[in-house]
């Protein structure tokens, strides 16, 4: 859901409702890069400004914009907008929301609990966690490397990669790369 934001409304200093169709294809893209299902759901909420016209406190995800192209990000609602979202980063560029929600999203596949919300899921681990979880995500990123393996494989198929790897003198991305090349 969306404000109608620029050019409609005096006080939006930002897009909203044109806007949300390339925001939602960024999200579809997070989805499906990090393995979240079709039927997963996460209620989205994106306003031009911060006067809150479509009830985007209680959002799971929430972006307010703070300037062309510039989003806080407010994370915690829940999806029957019961719990107010609180702010998580500040003046995120619109594309660097993927670099922000990637790592969120991932997570949310890996540690989550049987029906959790997304909502449920950032408040359970905390904006320290969380927060913590994209600077890493960020920096393993700026690696040399192309990827690191242990985030895109679960343990024992890392631990067996390994294994694999070192009998071969290898590294165990050095032998997925191979892999991948063959």
């Amino acid at each position: 859901m969306t404000c109608p934001a620029l050019p409609l409304c005096p006080s939006a200093i930002a897009e909203a409702e044109h806007g949300i169709p390339d925001i939602l294809k960024q999200v579809r893209a997070v989805f499906d890069k990090v393995g979240l299902k079709y039927n997963e759901s996460v209620v989205i909420k994106v306003t031009g400004c911060s006067n809150g016209c479509v009830r985007p406190y209680m959002a799971e995800l929430r972006l307010v914009s703070d300037g062309p192209n510039m989003y806080h990000v407010w994370l915690g609602g829940t999806p029957d907008q019961t719990s107010l979202a609180k702010c998580f980063m500040n003046k995120v560029k619109s594309h660097d929301l993927k670099k922000v929600l990637e790592p969120l999203f991932y997570n949310r596949r890996r540690k989550r609990q049987q029906v959790e919300s997304f909502g449920d899921f950032t408040t359970r681990l905390g904006f320290d966690k969380l927060k913590e979880t994209v600077e890493k995500w960020e920096s393993m990123s700026k690696a040399p490397t192309r990827f690191n393996l242990k985030l895109f494989a679960d343990k024992d198929t890392y631990e067996a990669m390994d294994e694999l790897a070192k009998l071969q003198n290898m590294t165990a991305h050095q032998l997925a790369m191979e892999v991948i090349r063959n």
